[in-house]
């Protein structure tokens, strides 16, 4: 999430309280959602959910509250680690979701078996979000999972709704990025050797876009 906010360490540390407040609020139903949408509630063995950017950790936390078998990992800015971790506390969970420090632009993503973009893609052009997919690849253990939520364009875009119309009209002329059909991302995901691409609606306008490594 912070890795949006293009300024300085002291500015990003600055404003990051309220923005993060603001985000862990507007995410709540989907990261309530998240756990029946993917099957995380009813995984039967201990896996690890790595929330990329993930600011509040609202994600994780609501993973592992559902299933004793989750774990989480929140990849944020070492400026930002802090503040998760006070979320993460005040969840009473930190013997179980983890802040990794660093820069999901520049460094390696640690192991896990499934990673969740949230909010992510949207903000950046196609060549930053390749590299991005490739890293999910390249963390994942075998048969993990890479999970991307966005409000999807449809595939002809004519039919998408309203809702991802207006999003994408919002992140073109202020962001680096848009919204993505779900061919698009299938297409990038084969690229790298992910298999069995499919749509999970997560809620309302908001889907998942799943892949699988081998």
């Amino acid at each position: 999430m912070s890795e949006h906010l293009e300024q300085d360490d002291e500015t990003v540390a600055n404003n990051a309280r309220h923005f993060m407040a603001h985000m862990n609020a507007q995410s709540y139903c989907c990261a309530k959602a998240l756990p029946k949408a993917l099957g995380l509630d009813s995984v039967n063995e201990p896996k690890t959910l790595l929330d990329v950017g993930g600011g509040s950790a609202i994600y994780s936390i609501e993973a592992i509250q559902s299933n004793p078998n989750m774990n989480g990992i929140v990849f944020e800015l070492p400026t930002i680690k802090p503040i998760t971790e006070e979320y993460i506390d005040k969840a009473g969970l930190s013997d179980r979701v983890f802040v990794s420090p660093g820069d999901f632009f520049n460094d390696p993503l640690p192991a896990a078996d499934y990673v969740l973009f949230s909010n992510i893609f949207h903000d950046w052009p196609d060549s930053i979000n390749a590299n991005l997919i490739q890293k999910a690849y390249d963390c994942l253990n075998p048969g993990g999972k890479i999970v991307i939520s966005e409000i999807l364009l449809a595939d002809d875009v004519k039919s998408s709704t309203p809702a991802a119309t207006s999003m994408n009209v919002i992140m073109l002329p202020y962001t680096k990025g848009r919204q993505y059909r779900p061919k698009e991302l299938f297409r990038r995901l084969k690229k790298v050797g992910f298999t069995k691409p499919q749509v999970i609606n997560l809620v309302d306008d908001y889907d998942l876009v799943v892949g699988t490594k081998a």
